[in-house]
Parts: C-alpha cells; sequence; structure tokens
C-alpha cells in the first residue's frame, strides 16, 4: 500500500490503555493504517510503548508532551488515552490546532459537565474533524448482539435496563491518579459512564432525573498518597429515568472480587425480557 494511503496515528498517553490502542492498531495494519508517534510525560510507559512499536517493525517518533506531538504535523489521528483529568486541555489544543487531527478520546471525554460542553461546543465549530469518545462497551460482541436484538424489537418498548457490576477494586494508574475524585471524575463517571451509555442506548432516550447512593466502604480507606486518603467511592446503587419513561438501574461493588459473573445486564421491554 503506497504510504500517501496510511491513515497516521498518534498516541497521547501511552500506560495500559494506551499500549492496547496501539496493539489493535497493529492489528488494523493491512488496512492502511499506521502508529507513528507517541507523547507521554512517563518514560517507563514510553519505553514499554516503544518496544511494542519495535516488536511491530513500526517506526515511531517519541514525544514527552501532546503539543509536541500535533507540532510535529506527523498524524492524520489522535487517540487521547491519558489520565482523565488531563482530557480537556488536550482535547482543546487538538480541536484548535491549526492541523486538522481527528480524534479517539478514551472515556471518559471530560471529568466536569463545564468542560464537557467545552469541548463538545468548540468540536461543532469545527467541520473537518471527527471527535469520538471511545465507549467501547458499545462493541463488545455480547453487548452488540444485545443491542442488535434490542434494535429489532422483539423486546417491544423498553422499560427497564438493569445493570450489576461486582468485581475488583480499581488497577494501579501511574502516580495513583485514579484514586481520587478531581483526577477521575469520580467513580461513576471513570468506572460506570459505560454502562450509564448503554442504558440510553437501550431506552432510545435522554436521562431527565438521577437518585443515587454510594460509600467508600472497603477499598483503598489504607492507602495515603501525599498525604491524602483516597476518595473515590467503592459501592453504589444508581437510578435514572429517561424522558420515555424508561428507567435503567446500576448495582455497582468494587470490592467483590470473587464473583462468578462481573457484569450482567438485564433489558425488559413491554412483551419481551434479555439477560446477559
Amino acid at each position: 500500500m503506497a504510504a500517501s494511503n496510511i491513515v497516521k496515528y498518534g498516541i497521547v498517553g501511552v500506560g495500559m490503555m494506551g499500549r492496547e490502542h496501539l496493539i489493535n492498531l497493529h492489528h488494523l495494519r493491512t488496512e492502511g493504517v499506521a502508529v507513528v508517534a507517541i507523547a507521554d510525560p512517563h518514560v517507563p510507559s514510553q519505553k514499554l510503548a516503544l518496544d511494542l512499536a519495535q516488536s511491530f517493525n513500526w517506526p515511531i517518533k517519541v514525544f514527552s508532551a501532546h503539543k509536541e506531538l500535533l507540532d510535529s504535523l506527523l498524524c492524520d489521528v489522535v487517540v487521547v488515552s491519558s489520565p482523565n483529568m488531563t482530557h480537556y486541555q488536550i482535547l482543546m489544543d487538538i480541536i484548535n490546532h491549526p492541523k486538522p487531527h481527528h480524534v479517539l478520546v478514551e472515556k471518559p471525554l471530560c471529568t466536569t459537565v463545564a468542560h464537557c460542553k467545552e469541548v463538545v461546543n468548540a468540536a461543532r465549530k469545527r467541520q473537518d474533524i471527527l471527535v469520538q469518545v471511545g465507549l467501547e462497551y458499545r462493541y463488545m460482541p455480547p453487548v452488540a448482539k444485545l443491542i442488535e436484538i434490542v434494535k429489532g424489537g422483539s423486546l417491544g418498548q423498553v422499560k427497564m435496563v438493569a445493570i450489576r457490576e461486582h468485581r475488583f477494586p480499581f488497577l494501579v494508574k501511574v502516580n495513583n491518579w485514579n484514586r481520587f475524585n478531581i483526577n477521575s471524575g469520580g467513580t461513576l463517571v471513570e468506572k460506570c459512564c459505560h454502562f450509564f451509555d448503554l442504558m440510553r442506548l437501550f431506552a432510545g432516550a435522554n436521562p431527565v432525573r438521577v437518585m443515587a447512593s454510594g460509600a467508600i466502604d472497603v477499598n483503598h480507606k489504607d492507602e495515603i498518597y501525599d498525604g491524602k486518603v483516597p476518595d473515590i467511592i467503592d459501592n453504589a446503587y444508581v437510578i435514572v429515568e429517561f424522558d420515555n419513561g424508561s428507567r435503567g438501574m446500576l448495582d455497582l461493588c468494587m470490592f467483590a472480587e470473587g464473583t462468578k459473573n462481573e457484569q450482567e445486564i438485564s433489558v425488559v421491554g413491554d412483551i419481551g425480557k434479555y439477560n446477559h
């Protein structure tokens, strides 16, 4: 394939998720895809990503900051998989850059509603780029099948969506950034935005009311970082009501490592029900 036909990717943030994107893009190499640059201030993450790229025979440029990557003009598309609290500034810099770069940003879009609205408004003004949020649960084969069933109408009008996730605590991240609400947006944003996205998708409607109860009961209570104890919740119940009268419910527990089924989804319509 001619070099001019290659879609050139850059990855900002090459921790665990960034390296997963690198692997996935390598699987698409025969479709005309190449990763040509990465940016990350964390040298150990740089090294791990560079080792991966070398094993794929992909020569890549390594930058310590996203602005350097953008100004290099090497990339057509940028994948943002850096810590949540960095998304806003990185996205605004990409959207406002003179060279158009399409963007795939890992969930969540941003950590505050105000920043999300600002990014969305800026992206809408930029007609020459696509900005997409990586809510990959939609594309997991079992969930994709469930979406197909719901959209096929065999359940009728969706009335209730129940999602349970009983799992292990949060993974360790670089500098443990995910231990604090100010960095992650909170557990229900960092971990559960996938589920609220699916509820909205199944309901085919927008939320109008939310009721929630959560607490810090088990996880991270004995951890201290820079003199601060983590403040992220480790369990919650959430009910979401939608503008078409349907409801969604999330049952979350982050200290249930021994659970047989880590995630369960139930969708009930007026003529049928499906469990996954």
